[in-house]
C-alpha cells in the first residue's frame, strides 16, 4: 500500500471531534497541577505579589518581604539569594504602572544611626539593581528605616532575624499587566 494513502488516514484519526463535549478543563491542570504548586512554593514572593496586583486580597496587604540575605554589616546581598530581587524586576517590567518603595529594616543590635544607614544602603542596592536594568527611577523609592518598625521580639535570635528584612511596599498601582502577544514568524 502506498505511503500517500496512510498520511491522510493518520491525520484524520488524530483530529479532535468538534461535537464532543470535553469534561476536562486544561486550565485546571495548569492552575492546580504539581508544577504550579511547586512554583508557588519555590517563589512565594513573586507569586504573592502578582496575585495581589491581579486583585487577590491578602492579610499582609501591600507589603512583601524580599527573601534576601546579607553578610552581617554588609550592604550588598549574597549573590545566591537574589531570586526575589530578580522576580521583582520581572514584575516591574510586566506591570509598567506599578510604583514601589523598598524599605530596609534592621534589628536593634548596635548603634541606631548605623542601623538606619545600613538599612538605607540595602534598600538603595535593590533600587539601583532595578534602575540599572531599565526600571524608571520615578517608579522606585528606597527608605532605610533601621530598627524603627520591628515585626518580632528583638530579645530573641529568631525575632532579630525576622526584623532584619527588606520589604517591598506597593505605593501606587493602577492597571493591568502588559499584554504579551506571540509574534508571527518572520515579524
Amino acid at each position: 500500500m502506498p505511503l500517500y494513502f496512510l498520511i491522510p488516514a493518520f491525520l484524520l484519526s488524530g483530529c479532535p471531534d468538534p461535537t464532543k463535549k470535553y469534561t476536562l478543563d486544561p486550565r485546571d491542570l495548569v492552575s492546580n497541577g504539581l508544577g504550579e504548586q511547586s512554583a508557588r512554593t519555590a517563589a512565594p514572593f513573586g507569586d504573592d505579589m502578582v496575585r495581589y496586583l491581579m486583585g487577590q486580597a491578602r492579610d499582609e496587604g501591600d507589603t512583601f518581604v524580599l527573601g534576601v540575605d546579607f553578610e552581617p554589616g554588609g550592604f550588598a546581598p549574597k549573590m545566591d539569594t537574589l531570586g526575589d530581587v530578580e522576580a521583582l524586576l520581572v514584575i516591574m517590567r510586566d506591570f509598567p504602572n506599578l510604583k514601589i518603595v523598598v524599605e530596609g529594616h534592621t534589628d536593634n543590635a548596635g548603634d541606631p544611626k548605623k542601623n538606619r544607614k545600613l538599612s538605607q544602603w540595602r534598600a538603595d542596592w535593590v533600587r539601583q539593581f532595578l534602575l540599572e536594568r531599565g526600571v524608571d527611577e520615578k517608579r522606585v523609592e528606597a527608605a532605610g528605616l533601621g530598627d524603627s518598625d520591628p515585626i518580632a521580639d528583638n530579645d530573641t535570635q529568631r525575632g532579630r532575624e525576622k526584623n532584619r528584612r527588606l520589604v517591598v511596599r506597593v505605593i501606587d498601582f493602577d492597571g493591568k499587566p502588559i499584554r504579551v502577544e506571540m509574534g508571527k514568524p518572520g515579524s
